[in-house]
């Protein structure tokens, strides 16, 4: 993609229309993964909300099995 973007004539760039779909498609994946991270980092605070949850009971389980 890069190659044909550098390779590509500065006056006709603009009717290169291979160029110009992979550049939308590059552009829909980039903000298809951008989305996807902020799901990743709101799923990663409900695991650490919930985790400092159990933290609690697994202590308490860890002293009565070796009481």
């Amino acid at each position: 993609m890069l190659a044909n973007l550098v390779a590509a004539d500065v006056a006709t760039i603009l009717d290169n229309i291979e160029l110009i779909e992979g550049l939308e498609a590059t552009k829909e994946t980039s903000k298809s993964i951008a989305e996807q991270q902020a799901v990743a980092v709101e799923t990663e605070a409900n695991i650490n909300k919930l985790r400092e949850v159990y933290r609690r009971v697994a202590a308490e389980g860890a002293m009565l099995y070796f009481l």
